[in-house]
This record gives C-alpha cells, structure tokens and sequence, in this order.
C-alpha cells in the first residue's frame, strides 16, 4: 500500500480501521491501480471492508468499516426502524449497502447515510428537520453536547495516534487486523 493510502486511511478513518466508529467515508481519485488495490485489502483484512458507494469516473466515495461494528450499528432498533421507514430492505448489512449505494447514486449525500457513519440518530432527524444546531464536530449535534464532545475527542485521539505511529515508520496495515 502507497504512503500516500496509508495516510489518507489514518487521516480519514482511523475510527472505523479500529474499529471504534461504525465508518467512515473516503473520497479518493481514480488511478489505474485503485480498484485493484480496494480488492486487495479486502482479501487481506477480512474483518475490515471497503466498499465503493459511488464511482464517477473521476473520484471513487469509499466506505470504510469493520462488519460486525456496523451491523451493531444499523440493526439497533430505533437505527433500523428508521431505515425501514424510509425504504430501505433491512434484511441484512449488506441490503442496506446496496440501498445506501442506489440512493448515493440518485443523491448526492442522502441524510440517512449518517446512521452507516455512527450519528447519532436524534441528530440526524434534527438536521434533516431544519433545526439549528448546537456544536459542529464530526458531525452536527443538536442534543447531548458533552457527550458527544467526548465521542469526538475519541475518535481525534485515534486518528492522532495512528498518524503518530504511521510517521515513526510502522504500517497502518497494524492497526487493520
């Protein structure tokens, strides 16, 4: 893997690689080498997946995330009820995926897509709602500040120290197991 992936993965979705957040989303441009490169971490880091939601010939929108964290995730009940209500097949992760992938294609950024990323649900309603938030963090917050300045501060202190790792010379592909 390309320094170049390894740092863009550290930067942009330490929280899924380790597993403490249900994903993360990574925008990446298309090289000759890309898809064959997705197809190789997928074989080789089986509990950790990449999957393409958007290819438009020029960028590739990747959602990066470990299985088990994220069918956590989407099939807490308050999560899938949600999803159901809004059309989506919720028979399994991977009929969400597809639905999500369908409507990224249609949409630029359908709101939904927050419940696959770990918002909080009464967020993602409130945005979707037109309400005015209270604090911008990895995402909008409309209720529980503190507690999800806690989450945040979280996932910043993953990614801190996994780039920390990465520049002293050790590959993320340690933190992907």
């Amino acid at each position: 893997m390309s320094s170049l992936l390894q740092k863009i993965l550290a930067i942009h979705s330490s929280p899924a690689i380790c597993g403490i957040k249900s994903a993360n989303l990574i925008n990446l441009k298309i090289t000759d080498e890309l898809y064959e490169e997705i197809e190789e971490l997928n074989r080789k880091y089986p509990n950790l997946y990449f999957y393409v939601l958007k290819n438009d010939g020029s960028n590739a929108l990747i959602l990066i995330y470990r299985k088990q964290v994220l069918e956590r995730v989407l099939f807490k009940e308050d999560n899938k009820s949600f999803l159901k209500n809004i059309g989506y097949d919720t028979t399994s992760v991977d009929t969400m995926l597809e639905s999500l992938k369908e409507r990224i294609n249609e949409d630029s950024f359908p709101h939904e897509i927050g419940v696959f990323l770990g918002y909080d649900l009464s967020d993602i309603k409130s945005y979707i709602d037109g309400k005015e938030c209270l604090y911008v963090g990895y995402w909008k917050v409309y209720s529980n500040v503190e507690k999800k300045k806690e989450i945040f501060e979280k996932y910043t202190k993953c990614k801190n120290v996994v780039i920390k790792m990465i520049d002293k010379g050790f590959p993320i592909e340690n933190f992907m197991r």
